[in-house]
């Protein structure tokens, strides 16, 4: 009985240490081949483009399973990241965010997705100018519905995954 008991919790600690496998993120899912977004310049791996969308949709050519997303930008304050739960117009919020501040941001969460959506609401130093019409410099008047002065300026947008680490040995490395 003793032996049968041994047997177990050696068989259990295998199949435990599995689950406890170091993992790091994965390569940036965006940059991969075959990923489409409708801001090319916002996943392009250069901090130096600019996108001044406020509607961005990344899409992959299979589910991924995404745990970071970064967002470099200097002046987004209220925005909403949404994950496609499949089917057209089936959204569901990852998260949301108000009065951010930070020029780079890491979003950590747990989604299986094909698509991604960011929906930026305001920008640091705009001002919100509700329905309604205004006049323009020339003397016409305009319809408006829109934020002013200050468009979103993302500059780039990463998402990552996790992948296992391993730590495979070279075989001109001694084993002791």
């Amino acid at each position: 009985m003793k032996f049968f008991l041994v047997v177990i919790i050696f068989i259990s600690f295998i199949g435990c240490s599995t689950l406890f496998v170091p993992q790091e993120l994965s390569e940036n899912y965006v940059l991969m081949p075959g990923v489409e977004c409708d801001a090319p310049e916002a996943v392009d791996g250069d901090l130096n483009t600019v996108s001044n969308n406020t509607r961005i949709h990344i899409s992959f050519p299979e589910k991924k399973s995404i745990r970071r997303i970064v967002i470099h930008s200097p002046n987004i304050s209220n925005f909403i990241i949404y994950e496609n739960l499949g089917g057209e117009g089936n959204w569901k919020i990852i998260k949301s965010f108000k009065g951010n501040t930070q020029t780079r941001i890491e979003i950590n969460t747990q989604v299986v997705t094909d698509k991604i959506r960011i929906f930026i609401t305001d920008t640091t130093g705009a001002r919100y100018v509700g329905p309604g019409v205004t006049k323009t410099k020339n003397g016409f008047y305009q319809e408006v519905d829109a934020q002013l002065d200050a468009r979103p300026q993302i500059q780039e947008i990463e998402i990552y995954g996790l992948v296992n680490k391993t730590s495979m040995k070279k075989s001109d490395e001694p084993l002791f």
